[in-house]
């Protein structure tokens, strides 16, 4: 993003795919970071229909999907966004057939949507929920219970400690348990029983930090809420229930009116939102076993998600903030020092990678996108994290850990290319190193120079002296010039570059290498 536009304020919409719903909200972020809502919409489309027991997104939903997207490309048109936001979560997750309805919807709408895994939910729902409550002493727990998945987190203040994602959503429960008719005692502890089953180590990480308050998030908590209410008045007793707190009393009283009726049934009760009479029952079988296995005795409910928190991390980076790291920045952090790498020669590695990369953008030899600077920097942080497991074929081990990681912040296709990037950081892009890599032409070329600024980024500091101060590119009249500086004698430096001339050719055309100072 260049200053220009962060100075004058942008228009942005956040988009989330969920297994029910599509949300989207429109909003103006001026340069002095205030955030205006512009307008806000959801519809119900029921993704996650039939998808979980297939593992396949199913037609229908799929074209009524299609059909309200369109609809919303059409209100980002009338407003003006300048860019857009978008991400699928849990049905696109699970779906053999998710990748290629990714594709239709970019075809027939312009979306280009992130698949985020179920951690990076959990992560960007607690910090969406969490800009908007008060200064709390303890420690909180979140939990979002989508169609496909249920989200939990636990957090101190802004720093968040555990992050889960559980198969367990409202839609896929109801695939396996169908509620349209009444649902007996011992069919509801059964689906308590199962939910228990498949959540039993998440709940002992939670337990363990000892959380003393529940926030939840979902339009399911949000229904469950508003019919305690609704059934105390229409009932016209006292009740502590309201639409930001709901009461395990209240809970068990909403169950048990549900379990006793049909589905048409269930529509005649008060504050029933009829949408959701199908998937109530499942949901609130979910928040009551996580409510009685962690001695909660209420949720406070929250109207934030997951778009608050994406729309968090959205001006977060529109005013990048020198002095904090970013989350980006802490998961490569959190991994490289989990594989204790040699911190010092990393980051001079990443500055000089970086260093040839703007030097090459502003000569006109790399002409890929800016934000690749940043991916760029990261892959060279990580670049040697493969030596905790063996130097032999190390670039190979750091392809693995980064690939098999959970890397807050990122999209998959960004993890990807970081790994692939510390994979050719040795050698380049060789045969050797590209077997069982899938990449298309235009991925190599996507690639090729980014590999070629770590390798020579590697090279140049080979004997981890940080002996080389600065690298950059110059276009001459007889070819393109690297010009290196160093404040020592390199020759181990010297000769490990020899490795790099064949790939400098091959991106750049006939080149060659010039040291200053001492080198």
């Amino acid at each position: 993003m260049d200053a220009e536009q962060s100075a004058s304020g942008r228009t942005v919409a956040i988009l989330d795919m969920g297994s029910n719903s599509l949300r989207m909200i429109v909003v103006r972020i001026g340069s002095n970071r205030v955030t205006s809502v512009l307008n806000q919409v959801k519809q119900m489309v029921r993704l996650g229909e039939g998808a979980f027991g297939e593992h396949r997104l199913q037609p229908e939903p799929m074209r009524r999907t299609v059909a309200a997207l369109r609809g919303f490309a059409g209100m980002c048109r009338s407003y003006g966004v300048d860019e857009v936001v978008a991400l699928a979560t849990a049905a696109v997750r699970d779906a053999e057939n998710g990748q290629e309805f990714m594709d239709e919807v970019r075809r027939e709408t312009g979306f280009d949507f992130t698949v985020i895994s179920g951690r990076e939910e959990a992560r960007l729902i607690c910090r969406g929920v969490s800009v908007a409550l008060e200064p709390f002493a303890g420690k909180r727990m979140f939990i979002d219970i989508g169609g496909g998945s249920t989200e939990l987190s636990v957090a101190e203040g802004s720093d968040i400690l555990e992050l889960e994602s559980l198969k367990l959503g409202a839609v896929r429960l109801a695939g396996l348990f169908p509620c349209s008719s009444p649902v007996s005692a011992q069919r509801y502890a059964q689906m308590q029983q199962y939910v228990r089953d498949h959540a039993v180590l998440p709940l002992q990480r939670m337990e363990a930090l000892s959380p003393s308050e529940l926030v939840g998030s979902s339009g399911t908590i949000q229904s469950l809420a508003e019919m305690a209410v609704a059934m105390a008045r229409e009932a016209g007793g006292k009740t502590a229930d309201t639409p930001e707190r709901l009461s395990i009393e209240g809970l068990k009283r909403i169950v048990k009116a549900l379990c006793e009726r049909n589905e048409e049934g269930r529509m005649a009760l008060p504050g029933m939102n009829p949408r959701r009479t199908g998937i109530l029952i499942p949901g609130a079988a979910i928040l009551q076993t996580i409510m009685e296995e962690l001695n909660f005795g209420s949720v406070r409910v929250s109207a934030r998600g997951l778009r608050d928190g994406a729309l968090a991390d959205y001006v977060e980076s529109m005013f990048e903030d020198k002095g904090r790291i970013s989350v980006k920045g802490q998961s490569v952090l959190r991994l490289a020092r989990l594989c204790r790498f040699e911190e010092i020669h990393s980051h001079h590695v990443a500055n000089l990678a970086v260093m040839l990369f703007d030097h090459a953008r502003a000569q006109g030899l790399y002409r890929g996108p800016a934000r690749m600077r940043e991916l760029l920097y990261y892959a060279a942080l990580l670049h040697d994290i493969g030596i905790f497991l063996s130097f032999t074929r190390h670039n190979a081990h750091s392809h693995y850990l980064i690939r098999n990681s959970e890397m807050l912040g990122f999209t998959e296709k960004e993890v990807s290319l970081m790994a692939l990037l510390a994979l050719f950081h040795r050698y380049g892009y060789t045969k050797k190193d590209r077997a069982g890599v899938e990449l298309s032409a235009e991925g190599l070329e996507e690639i090729r120079p980014l590999a070629l600024f770590l390798s020579l980024a590697e090279a140049l500091d080979k004997s981890h002296r940080q002996a080389v101060t600065k690298a950059f590119f110059e276009r001459r009249e007889e070819g393109v010039a690297l010009i290196i500086r160093a404040k020592a004698p390199c020759p181990v430096e010297q000769e490990r570059l020899k490795r790099c001339f064949k790939a400098m050719e091959k991106c750049f055309g006939k080149t060659q290498v010039l040291w200053q100072g001492e080198g």
